[in-house]
C-alpha cells in the first residue's frame, strides 16, 4: 500500500466521519478513555467503543487500540516477572481477535502505547516485560519525558515534519522483537521501540500518548487526522 502524501491525508474533512472502533475494558474507569475519544472525534472520526468480551469486529472504518494494562506474556511464551503489573486477559483476547479480523478486511490501525505492544504480540514478536525509568506519570500524562528520532518517510514522521519530537512516556514495556511485517519507524535514545508501521501502511503505532498531547503539539493532533483520513478513504471505497 502506497504511502499518501501529507496534502492528500490532510485535505478539507468532508461531511462524512469514519467510524472509529476504540477497544475498552469494563475493569478500567470509563473516563480513561475519553481522551482518545475526543482526539479521534476532534480529527473528523466518530468513536465507537468496542467492549472486551466481544468476538466480531463491527462494521467500522478503523481501529484503535488505546493504553491500558500489561499485556499476558504468556502470549509470547513467557512467564510474568515480579514487575509485571495488572493483566487483563479476557480485554488481551478481544484486542488480538478484533485486530486480527481488521488486518483480514483491510481496515486501518492506530496502536497506542499498550496497543503498540498488543499489535507487535499478535503479529508473532515479543516485548521486553519490564523497563525501568521509562513511566514518569508522576509529572503528568502531558510531561515530555524524552526525545525520540524518526523515520521521516514513515506516517510518525510525515505528521511531525521532522526527524526529532519530544514525546511524552507512560509505560515500562516495550516492543523487544519486532514481529515480521512490521517495521520501526521511531527510537528513543536509549534504543526503545517508539514507534512501528506496517509493510502495508495499514498499521501505525506509536509507544507515547498523542491522545494527550492534541491540543499542545501539532504533530499529535495531525497523527490522528492522517489516522482518520485512511479511514475515511477506506469508508468511500465502501460506496
Amino acid at each position: 500500500m502506497a504511502v499518501r502524501s501529507s496534502s492528500e491525508l490532510s485535505g478539507p474533512l468532508s461531511n462524512q466521519r469514519p467510524k472509529i472502533g476504540i477497544t475498552v475494558s469494563p475493569r478500567r474507569e470509563a473516563a480513561y478513555y475519553d481522551t482518545f475519544k475526543r482526539a479521534v472525534e476532534n480529527a473528523g472520526g466518530e468513536a465507537v467503543t468496542l467492549q472486551s468480551g466481544r468476538d466480531s469486529l463491527p462494521d467500522v472504518d478503523g481501529l484503535l487500540l488505546p493504553g491500558g494494562w500489561d499485556v499476558d506474556p504468556a502470549l509470547y511464551g513467557e512467564v510474568a516477572e515480579k514487575a509485571v503489573g495488572p493483566i487483563d486477559r479476557a480485554l488481551d483476547d478481544t484486542e488480538l481477535t478484533l485486530f486480527r479480523q481488521a488486518r483480514d478486511k483491510q481496515i486501518p490501525v492506530l496502536g497506542i502505547c499498550r496497543g503498540q505492544q498488543v499489535i507487535n504480540v499478535a503479529m508473532g514478536g515479543s516485548l521486553i516485560q519490564h523497563l525501568e525509568d521509562h513511566d514518569v506519570r508522576v509529572h503528568g500524562r502531558k510531561h515530555l519525558a524524552h526525545t525520540i528520532e524518526v523515520d521521516p518517510e514513515s506516517e510518525l514522521g510525515r505528521a511531525a515534519g521532522e526527524t526529532s519530537i519530544r514525546v511524552n512516556s507512560l509505560h515500562h514495556q516495550a516492543v523487544r522483537s519486532l514481529a515480521p511485517g512490521l517495521h520501526q519507524t521511531a527510537k528513543g535514545q536509549d534504543g526503545t521501540v517508539e514507534g512501528l508501521e506496517s509493510d502495508d501502511g495499514l498499521i501505525v503505532a506509536v509507544q507515547c500518548h498523542p491522545e494527550e498531547l492534541t491540543g499542545d503539539l501539532p504533530w499529535a493532533k495531525s497523527l490522528f487526522e492522517r489516522f482518520v483520513a485512511r479511514a475515511r478513504t477506506r469508508e468511500k471505497s465502501k460506496g
